[in-house]
């Protein structure tokens, strides 16, 4: 019966195993530390050498529903999804939400707000920022 596998504290087990998760990551690089399950939308950051590119999954999003600011070493993306018309009723689960969404990340360099390229695919934005000039190593000249 659907009793049997029903369990009052399952919100709670998930708020525990959530707060060990994060706690577990204290310490621990930044490139490495993850976000509380369910934050929209899911955002890797990885470094390429000339660039920091930036990667969000945001399915069933146009690009005119998408803002994208950088500003130093700031990148945010804010943006809407509508409940859409067929999803309107008595819902069962609900695990798809609507309604504005906001996401600031803090890059581990400064970048060029002049050199960012942003391209979203197939529900996929990929920014690509090229370091701030003052952050890339220069080949100095030795005089004797």
């Amino acid at each position: 019966m659907w009793f049997d596998q029903w369990s009052p504290f399952f919100d709670v087990d998930k708020t525990l195993e959530e707060m060990d998760r994060m706690l577990s990551s204290v310490g621990r690089p930044l490139e490495i530390r993850s976000v509380p399950r369910g934050t929209f939308p899911p955002i890797n950051v990885y470094d390429q050498g000339e660039a920091t590119v930036m990667v969000a999954e945001m399915p069933g999003l146009k690009p005119e529903d998408l803002e994208l600011t950088v500003l130093h070493d700031t990148v945010t993306l804010k943006g809407r999804r509508e409940q859409e018309a067929s999803e309107e009723g008595r819902y069962y689960r609900r695990e798809r939400g609507a309604g504005g969404f906001a996401r600031t990340i803090t890059l581990p360099n400064p970048v060029d707000p002049d050199k960012v390229k942003a391209d979203y695919t197939d529900g996929v934005l990929t920014v690509r920022m090229e370091k701030a000039a003052e952050t890339k190593p220069r080949k100095v000249e030795i005089k004797a």
